[in-house]
């Protein structure tokens, strides 16, 4: 049993009796028939979720068909249905304990993220199509497949189904636990059948994966509106074709669908195995495309050239990598032998990462290398800087680093941080513009590219009042010149504490070299006024001798000091705007989590990820 960390249902206390037995974390949820809570079982020694009949349901036939779910989860030891370990009644409370599930269910992540991709759909609905095959060979009919009752564990991603509360078994039927002729279940998900009430069999799961598989493809149910008006839709109208409402869902996953949702269960799949067996095919195929479309995108194929520069830039931005390679662990480019969809001396993205991952360098650090690139080309934006160069960023503008990174740790949910992230980064006074994602959602390690707006030509004319305020952190990146942002989230808590670390990097060398131009220019420009300047006062005060060595010298000297105390003081002027510039990201990453505050207190729940992927942000 899994929930939202952020869900906190209003629950009564556990049960007096069972206080003795377990120590309670938190409050999962309520459904139709039990309370959830996440325990720790003193026995066991593990937390778990512990169902237990809610109080108020007292009659003999919800007790025996909460019992019923209890007794059908426990014969079903399979990897993708849920694991039951205890059933039991304290003090007349019928409750039961189950594994725990450390993630989210396919419901939460279709409303964080809405339509998902085909492979990802395709893979999850496999492996329920696997427990369902499980399940229908031992007589047992689930009855209510939703996206709500499909778990995703966080560690491997993998699918569980659980809530087996109103589900169909032979054995059962026979005492009259579960009615044919009630309606029973969800109704968007409902098959006609069960949603005439008749007798239903496997088939009509496989209608419901087929619903479920709709909305996660599409974001959109299959029927919406009145319960009544959609149970009728289920039995009398014809559902709607997926790629008439996505036409950019891969056409063999659209079929697998469109022939789980036909009216007439022979028109089907005929078994969960069979089901299984074509979402591996789709699977296959799914993960096909979305590589020839990665391959087809702008910047898929690297030069040699654009190749090294992405794992430099990776290997800055992880430093025990770079140590590595400094040690002599040199990258090679794969070989492209035999592969005639690649031009010799070009290569893969996918083959680029795999090589940087060899030798030791995060895929988050190589991700953030490649976000770098251009948006709209995918040109290679990272700058291979000469050792030349490199030296002068070092001695004239006194730093070593070559990108700015800032992380801060705060008490949410990644889900609730991107909520936040996505209104405090675009609204005023930041008015970050959002460029899109690299390497998946930011939920699942993706990279968010925002763009930083130019500051007005008045703002130097009046620096004070810029470096006051809620427009210090646009002046301060102006001074660096960084204008593009990445940003990560990555999950630090656990489900009794969730925590997630924002970390926001930025690429310094396109600044520094523009800094240094400026440095130069000014360093000669000292030079040439303090050089005119002696000459002036030596003329002034009768000093030109004939010979016209000692001003000679005066000059040099009064040139050489003035172009000192110039790259002295850019120098400390860079110094302090970087460090300015990180203390600022620091307080824009911390101003996220008072903004889930404010959402916690006053009931404000924003939509920030759907507007910024709708380009509403900031409006």
């Amino acid at each position: 049993m899994s929930a939202d960390p952020d869900s906190r249902t209003a629950l009564p206390p556990l049960p007096p009796g069972l206080q003795q037995d377990f120590d309670v974390i938190r409050p999962l949820g309520a459904g139709g028939m039990g309370a959830v809570w996440l325990v720790r079982d003193r026995f066991l020694d593990r937390p778990v979720a512990l169902k237990v009949l809610l109080e108020e349901i007292v009659s003999v036939e919800q007790r025996e068909r909460f019992l019923l779910e209890a007794r059908t989860s426990a014969r079903l030891e399979h990897p993708h249905i849920i694991d039951v370990y205890r059933a039991d009644e304290t003090d007349g409370t019928v409750w039961f304990t189950m594994r725990f599930v450390d993630g989210e269910s396919l419901g939460d992540r279709i409303r964080a993220r809405g339509a998902l991709p085909p492979s990802e759909v395709a893979r999850i609905l496999r492996e329920v199509s696997w427990g369902l095959a499980y399940a229908h060979a031992r007589g047992v009919v689930h009855r209510d497949i939703k996206p709500d009752n499909i778990l995703l564990d966080r560690g491997s991603g993998r699918a569980v189904l659980t809530d087996f509360g109103i589900a169909r078994d032979v054995d059962a039927e026979a005492r009259g636990l579960t009615i044919a002729g009630h309606v029973l279940g969800t109704v968007q998900y409902m098959s006609p059948e069960q949603a005439s009430g008749d007798v239903v069999d496997g088939r009509s799961d496989i209608y419901a994966l087929g619903a479920v598989g709709f909305h996660a493809l599409t974001g959109t149910l299959l029927f919406d509106g009145p319960a009544h008006s959609v149970l009728v839709a289920h039995v009398t109208r014809p559902a709607p074709l997926v790629r008439d409402v996505a036409s950019d869902v891969l056409p063999s996953l659209a079929a697998v669908i469109d022939r789980c949702l036909q009216k007439d269960p022979d028109a089907r799949y005929q078994s969960a195995d069979a089901l299984a067996t074509a979402f591996d095919a789709a699977l296959r195929d799914a993960l096909h495309a979305e590589e020839e479309a990665a391959d087809a995108a702008p910047g898929a194929v690297l030069t040699e050239r654009e190749a090294q520069a992405i794992w430099q830039r990776a290997a800055q931005l992880q430093a025990a990598a770079a140590l590595r390679l400094e040690r002599g662990v040199a990258l090679r480019p794969p070989s492209t032998t035999g592969d005639t969809d690649v031009t010799s001396g070009q290569f893969r993205v996918r083959d680029v990462e795999s090589a940087a991952v060899e030798a030791g360098i995060s895929r988050q650090y190589v991700a953030l290398a490649l976000a770098e690139r251009d948006v709209k080309t995918g040109a290679v934006a990272a700058h291979v800087v000469s050792d030349s160069l490199d030296r002068q960023f070092t001695t004239l503008m006194g730093t070593t680093e070559r990108a700015i990174s800032v992380s801060e740790v705060l008490s949410v949910s990644p889900r609730r941080a991107l909520s936040a992230l996505g209104t405090v980064f675009t609204s005023a006074p930041n008015g970050f513009t959002f460029e899109g994602t690299v390497n998946g959602h930011p939920l699942d390690g993706g990279v968010m590219r925002f763009k930083v707006p130019r500051l007005s030509t008045r703002a130097w004319w009046n620096p004070l009042a810029m470096m006051s305020g809620e427009r210090r952190l646009l002046f301060r990146l102006e001074q660096i010149e960084l204008f593009e942002l990445s940003v990560t989230l990555q999950s630090r808590g656990s489900a009794r504490k969730p925590a997630c670390e924002v970390v926001i990097t930025g690429d310094l060398r396109e600044g520094l070299r523009r800094n240094l131009i400026t440095d130069w220019f000014m360093i000669g420009g000292a030079a040439l006024l303090a050089g005119g300047a002696t000459v002036a006062a030596e003329r002034a005060a009768g000093w030109m001798l004939s010979s016209g060595s000692l001003p000679a010298v005066s000059v040099a000297g009064a040139a050489v000091i003035a172009g000192l105390g110039t790259a002295a003081w850019y120098r400390w002027l860079f110094r302090s705007a970087l460090e300015e510039a990180k203390n600022e990201l620091s307080a824009l990453i911390s101003s996220v989590e008072q903004h889930v505050s404010r959402q916690t207190l006053f009931g404000e729940s924003p939509e920030a990820w759907h507007a910024l992927r709708e380009g509403r942000a900031g409006d």
